[in-house]
């Protein structure tokens, strides 16, 4: 990593249903959400989550108000050009490669139906080693260990967990409650955290997703039109994503910029606040809560 460079870890909490779009499908589902090819589990391509951070930079940035030069050109610093935003590279004979790289939203944490109450959030040592890869790339400590976990047993992050619980329609057997220490920067409020093995936690990603029908009203008769009818797959409101964000990159020539765009960027991007991931925003989709981690102790 260049040393000038600044990493950081940007978290989002789904407000409300995501849909991340991988176009038409064959499938039962008509209108499927990314996945991993390797894996199937959901995630978020960087393209999708790099547009829509400046897509929010562009509406929230207090100094860009959609007309001044200076402000689109501060855009296009950050997030590379883009003739969208009334920055005509040709013209002004220079290509912006931008300041920051983000990485996929991968999925940390999502929410299933139970028995001990109306969910709980189930991870696996897979997710939990590839955020221990991603927090060293990130520069971040972490001292956590990923826990072993057998087929059909889960082990809880929270005190007075049942024996067994049920997840959809699958039966897990509870272990012992264990600490991961410093995890909880990442789960703050998220108190019904489960541990489950890679195969149940594929089970719950792969069949436990939101899946809603649209229809198209036909004005004349007020009933369906033919063809309208198509299913959509949504990712559930409470899942947890994370990206890295690497500040930096090859337009600058000391850590001060570096850090300078750091601070930008994350006074936009305020702990706390709101964010639209995903289509659908007429809809109400797509909304997630971002905080930033700044480091596991």
């Amino acid at each position: 990593m260049n040393k000038i460079e600044k990493t950081a870890i940007i978290k989002f909490y789904a407000v409300s249903p995501v849909h991340a779009g991988s176009g038409a499908s064959l499938a039962a589902v008509d209108l499927p959400i990314q996945r991993e090819r390797h894996t199937n589990w959901p995630h978020i391509q960087a393209s999708a989550v790099k547009g829509a951070m400046r897509s929010h930079f562009r509406r929230f940035n207090d100094s860009d108000e959609g007309t001044d030069r200076g402000a689109r050109f501060i855009t296009n610093i950050i997030f590379g050009s883009d003739d969208q935003d009334g920055w005509d590279s040709k013209a002004d004979g220079e290509t912006l490669p931008g300041a920051i790289s983000v990485s996929d939203a991968k999925l940390l944490a999502f929410p299933v139906r139970s028995n001990m109450a109306p969910f709980v959030w189930v991870t696996s040592p897979a997710v939990l080693k590839r955020l221990k890869t991603d927090l060293e790339i990130a520069g971040i400590k972490n001292e956590f260990q990923v826990p072993a976990v057998e087929n059909e047993k889960a082990v809880p992050l929270f005190a007075n967990a049942p024996k067994s619980i049920i997840l959809e329609d699958a039966v897990v057997a509870c272990g012992e409650k264990i600490e991961l220490k410093g995890l909880d920067k990442f789960m703050p409020g998220i108190d019904r955290l489960l541990v489950v093995s890679d195969m149940m936690y594929d089970y719950c990603v792969s069949s436990c997703t939101e899946v809603q029908v649209q229809i198209k009203i036909d004005e004349k008769t007020g009933t369906a039109q033919d063809g309208a009818l198509r299913y959509q797959e949504l990712l559930p409101s409470d899942s947890v994503m994370y990206s890295i964000v690497c500040f930096g990159m090859q337009n600058f020539k000391n850590e001060f910029q570096a850090e300078m765009i750091e601070g930008y960027v994350k006074k936009v991007f305020n702990d706390d606040g709101f964010i639209q991931l995903g289509g659908d925003v007429t809809l109400g989709r797509g909304v997630c809560r971002i905080n930033w981690v700044e480091g596991v102790k």
